[in-house]
Parts: structure tokens; sequence; C-alpha cells
């Protein structure tokens, strides 16, 4: 079965398609599956090893205490809470989506946004979990990497900063928040 699609929305030149697409993000998906995979094989931390290669930043490791989910406009927006363990115990992250992490808020401080990626992934897994996945009790690692650059841009960031999604923020870089120092 493979090569089929779903939904196709736009109809866009070869030029327009170069512009506008972020080159290798299937084959990057494929890529941290095949990551996962090989790590729990050799009895490694598959969240340790995807922070590795997305250069990202671990924000937060807890358990998920809530979750408020809404349907308005046609989207699936809402927040959820994690309690934090080992590092993070006494602190409180919140996550707010529509149908994508969108906002990280730790103890009443932004920590990451859009268009930067925020992932929720499973604490020993490593499987991301997407909004709609989201559940009372899960143990989860949320983690943040770096976006494309194509969308730090000013053209980027009114398509998908986070002032785009009702947000009174200014986009702030993931790695500006962290530094090196935080690094996974």
């Amino acid at each position: 079965m493979g090569a089929t699609a779903m939904i196709a929305l736009f109809v866009l030149s070869g030029q327009q398609l170069k512009q506008s697409m972020v080159p290798g993000t299937i084959g990057l998906a494929q890529e941290l599956g095949r990551l996962i995979r090989e790590t729990r094989q050799a009895h490694g931390d598959p969240v340790d090893a995807i922070l590795h290669r997305l250069r990202g930043y671990r924000v937060f490791e807890g358990k998920i205490a809530d979750v408020q989910r809404r349907t308005e406009a046609g989207f699936a927006k809402g927040e959820a809470r994690i309690d934090g363990v080992l590092g993070d115990t006494g602190a409180s992250l919140v996550i707010r989506f529509q149908n994508e992490h969108l906002v990280a808020i730790r103890d009443g401080e932004i920590v990451a946004s859009v268009p930067d990626l925020i992932i929720v992934l499973g604490a020993e897994s490593g499987e991301p979990i997407t909004t709609e996945e989201l559940r009372y009790g899960f143990r989860v690692t949320v983690i943040a990497t770096p976006c494309d650059r194509k969308w730090r841009t000013p053209a980027g960031l009114a398509l998908v900063g986070p002032r785009y999604f009702g947000y009174d923020i200014d986009y702030l870089p993931v790695e500006e928040r962290f530094g090196a120092a935080v690094r996974g």
C-alpha cells in the first residue's frame, strides 16, 4: 500500500514548492523512528538519542496531571498540566495546544513557543505523544528543538509565530531561552 495520499490541498508550482517546503522532513521522521527502535534494542535512552539528533533541549520531566480539550472553530484546542518528577519535582509545566503543541509554560514562565518544536515523548519509550494522545498519568519528557530558519523570518513568524495563534508574546528562539548548558 505505500505511496498514497490521504489529502492534497494546494496546487503549487515547482518553484513555489522549493521556496516553501522544508526539505528532508519525511526522511527525518523515518530516521527518528529508526533511532528510537535501535536505541531501545541497544538498551539505551531513546529520549537522549532524540535530543542529540535534533540538537534539542530537555524542557521538563513529569507526569500528566490534567488535560483539558475543546473543539473551537474546527480545531482541537486545550492545555495539559504536567507535574514535575526527578529534577523537576515541585515544578509544573503547562502546554497549550491547537492541534499541535504551541507554548510551554513552566511555573508561569514561557520556556518554548512556536515555531520551535515542542515535543512530548514517553519518558521511557521515547515515542512521540500527540495532543490527541495526551492522557492523565502518562510519564513524559518534554523537549524543544529549533525550527527551520525559514520559520524564523518575519514572513514565517507571521504564518506560525505565537501571535498568529493569539498569544501576546514575542518569539524567542529556544536556544536563547535555554542556552547550551541545559541542552539534553
